[in-house]
């Protein structure tokens, strides 16, 4: 079964929603004080999203790499958004390790949950300002 970008890119957007929906709830179980169930939730959105990038964003970046894009700007635009993903896979490292006494807890341990949101935002709105141009181009 082949898919057209378009549809890849719908089918992404859809399970992008889903995942606002589940981290939405995790932030509803860190105001409730639910530490534990908080992380398991991230962990959990975290693992989907790195399937969503093996699975739909990385074949697509590559393949708008390889066969040219209109403009340099959508590929620097993609590239972006792709390392502010690795950023944000990097940090989520980092906090599960220090969550698990693995390595030592830094001291602004909430400023580096706050920075991932950050950058999980700015990501999430780059990624819909793609999917709008990879929808509306020809």
């Amino acid at each position: 079964m082949s898919f057209d970008v378009k549809t890849l890119a719908t089918l992404n957007l859809i399970f992008q929603i889903l995942l606002i929906m589940l981290l939405s709830f995790a932030v509803f179980l860190v105001k409730r004080k639910n530490l534990q169930k908080h992380c398991n939730t991230v962990r959990i959105a975290v693992l989907l999203q790195i399937a969503s990038i093996v699975v739909i964003m990385l074949p697509s970046m590559l393949g708008y790499l390889k066969n040219g894009t209109p403009d340099i700007i959508f590929n620097n635009e993609m590239l972006f958004h792709h390392i502010l993903g690795i950023i944000l896979i990097g940090l989520w490292i980092y906090i599960n390790l220090a969550y698990i006494n693995i390595i030592r807890w830094p001291r602004n341990f909430k400023s580096i949950m706050r920075f991932a949101f950050i950058i999980w935002s700015l990501a999430l709105i780059i990624g819909l300002h793609l999917y709008i141009r990879i929808y509306t181009s020809g």
